[in-house]
Parts: structure tokens; C-alpha cells; sequence
């Protein structure tokens, strides 16, 4: 059975190449975004409880110095998102709610980055796979119509046709879970950045805090 299996894979490589080479490539890719993505997130966790408590004290002491000294340290996505901010509060005459509302999407766009590669790969692989199946069906009906094949070998064919589904479900599958997982990731890391928005704007209005500018910091990926 393992030997008929693996005979059968290899068969639907060389004879369906050309829909296994593009599963192949879907296979590859996803697990290139997995890999990528997942380092990306890893290098921006932070401690965002900590992190807001000594923020908001920063604030409260109307010292926005420490306060972009105190994101820069964090580092990281956060850390950039929440330097911005302390430059808005800076900055008189600004919309602060919407000029954050900038800088947090622009953080988005770096967790969000290639994900669409997962969502696409998931809704095409399917078809990919039907595809195959269904020319790997009519392939055998028009090779086997002319030399009155036996229905056993005439269902084998077609068991042999349905790997091209098979795989494509495969890859599917592993692409939409990865897409639904770092989503929801990248919907926590949004949360942390409301969280940010919501400490700074109760603080857009004391009139005590410095006027020190900030510089920007949002660096460009």
C-alpha cells in the first residue's frame, strides 16, 4: 500500500506537473511566510502591561523626555508606534486622535505584510487541485473509451485523479490556518496600539507637558 501511495505521488508529479509544480510552489511559499512571519513576530513581543503602567507614569509627570526615552528602550514595532505618539503630543496645532490613527496603521501595515500571500494561496489551492482532478478525469475516460477498460481500472484511474484535490486541500488547509492565526496575532498587537491611544489621549491636553519636539521615528521597512 505505502509503495502503491508513493508510485502514485510520483506518477502525479511527472504526468500532472504542471498542476503539482504551481502546489509545490504554493507549498513552499507558505511555509516561507510561516517562517518569516513568525520571526517577525517574535522579534516585536513586548511586555505591553509593564510597559503602559511606566508610560502612563512618564505622562503623569509631564515628562515626554522619559517618556520617548522609555519607548526607545522598549524597542521594537511598540516601541516605534509609542515614540511617534510622544512626538504628536509634542506637536501643537495636530489632530492628535488622527495623526495616531496614521502612525498605528502604519504599524499594522509591518504585522500585516505578506499575509495576503497566506489568504490567496489558501482560496486558489483548492482549485488548483480540482483542476487536475477534473482533467485527470476526462483524460481517463477518453483513454480508457476506445479499449473497453475494466470498471476497476476505470475507478483506479479516477482514485489516481482525485490526488490532484487531495494535495491541493492539503495546501489549503495550512494556508488558511496560518492566515487565521497570525491574523489573530496581528488583531492583538492592534488592541495594544488602541491600548497606546487611549493612554496618550488623556493626556493631549496638560498643558504642562513639555514642548520639547520629538523627532520622527517611524522608520521605513
Amino acid at each position: 500500500m505505502p509503495n502503491n501511495f508513493l508510485s502514485d505521488i510520483y506518477r502525479f508529479v511527472v504526468n500532472d506537473w504542471w498542476i503539482a509544480v504551481p502546489l509545490l510552489l504554493c507549498s513552499v511559499l507558505t511555509i516561507a511566510v510561516v517562517i518569516e512571519r513568525w520571526l517577525y513576530i517574535n522579534r516585536n513581543k513586548r511586555d505591553v502591561d509593564r510597559f503602559i503602567v511606566r508610560l502612563q507614569r512618564e505622562l503623569e509627570r509631564s515628562n515626554l523626555s522619559g517618556a520617548r526615552n522609555l519607548s526607545e528602550q522598549v524597542g521594537g514595532v511598540l516601541g516605534e508606534v509609542a515614540e511617534d505618539g510622544v512626538r504628536l503630543l509634542s506637536v501643537p496645532r495636530v489632530n492628535f486622535e488622527q495623526a495616531f490613527d496614521i502612525t498605528i496603521n502604519l504599524g499594522m501595515r509591518k504585522f500585516e505584510k505578506h499575509l495576503s500571500v497566506l489568504g490567496t494561496i489558501g482560496a486558489v489551492a483548492p482549485f488548483l487541485g480540482l483542476l487536475g482532478t477534473v482533467v485527470g478525469i476526462l483524460r481517463s475516460f477518453q483513454t480508457f473509451a476506445g479499449e473497453g477498460a475494466t470498471s476497476n481500472k476505470l475507478a483506479a484511474e479516477i482514485g489516481f485523479a482525485l490526488i490532484a484535490t487531495a494535495a491541493g486541500l492539503i495546501v489549503a488547509i495550512a494556508s488558511v490556518v496560518a492566515y487565521n492565526a497570525f491574523q489573530n496575532i496581528v488583531a492583538q498587537f492592534e488592541d495594544d496600539f488602541q491600548l497606546l491611544k487611549l493612554l496618550f489621549l488623556n493626556f493631549t491636553d496638560v498643558a504642562e507637558l513639555e514642548a520639547e519636539p520629538v523627532e520622527e521615528t517611524i522608520s521605513q521597512q
